[in-house]
């Protein structure tokens, strides 16, 4: 009996100590509160151990709709795109290094669905993660993302933009304009008249061969006529 109320004495003066060492702890100032400095080994393990539980615990109930309707995972790459892709990344970005703890890269992995839609409704405390109510993003969009992300992680960049991009739009073109390109590639399509290099000179020299061979006619017409 007395090595029983030895023990719960000790792990009681334990339990003071440790409790009054967290605290003093709290009010020194001495913990690094700066993103990216990450939490010891055995906290990280805590908190995601009793995350990952919770979720798992509070959607158990949620009835999942059919996720493979035509169309469903496109739309849902969009949705995501739209609301989700500039902390969780996407095909070809990691997710924001702006947070602690960092948010998951959705799209590098197949998530439960159930479980994707009681973490968007609600939340997570201790992290960056709202709550997102209807108004903002309705229940089929939510459905839509969780049907996408069952096969995002196989999408590539290019196959992913191809999904959330759209294609570029091209202008009609106005008959009035079609006239003016059609007239424009008319008037750039002329070459100028080759000006005929010569032609002043030859002109000048065809007069002047005919004057010669009039000047030499001239006396023989004269000389026969004395004759």
């Amino acid at each position: 009996m007395k090595a029983i109320t030895r023990f719960l004495k000790t792990l009681l003066v334990l339990a003071v100590v440790a409790i009054g060492g967290a605290i003093a702890y709290a009010y020194s100032g001495y913990y690094d509160l700066s993103v990216g400095s990450g939490h010891t080994a055995p906290v990280q393990w805590y908190l995601n151990t009793l995350r990952s539980n919770a979720i798992e615990r509070a959607a158990a109930d949620i009835d999942v709709p059919p996720l493979d309707e035509p169309g469903m995972v496109e739309a849902g790459a969009v949705s995501y795109n739209q609301a989700c892709a500039g902390c969780h990344g996407r095909p070809g970005r990691d997710p924001s290094g702006s947070w602690e703890p960092a948010p998951p890269a959705l799209t590098r992995h197949a998530w439960d669905p159930a479980e994707l839609f009681w973490v968007v409704r609600n939340g997570v405390k201790m992290s960056a993660m709202p709550k997102i109510g209807p108004e903002r993003v309705s229940d089929e969009q939510v459905w839509q993302i969780a049907a996408f992300l069952q096969q995002a992680s196989s999408l590539t960049e290019g196959e992913y933009r191809g999904m959330v991009e759209p294609p570029p739009e091209i202008e009609p073109v106005s008959e009035s304009d079609e006239a003016e390109v059609a007239e424009d590639r008319n008037q750039s399509g002329r070459d100028p008249e080759p000006e005929a290099e010569g032609d002043g000179e030859s002109e000048g020299e065809g007069q002047n061969d005919s004057q010669s061979v009039d000047a030499e006619q001239e006396p023989a017409t004269d000389e026969d006529s004395d004759g």
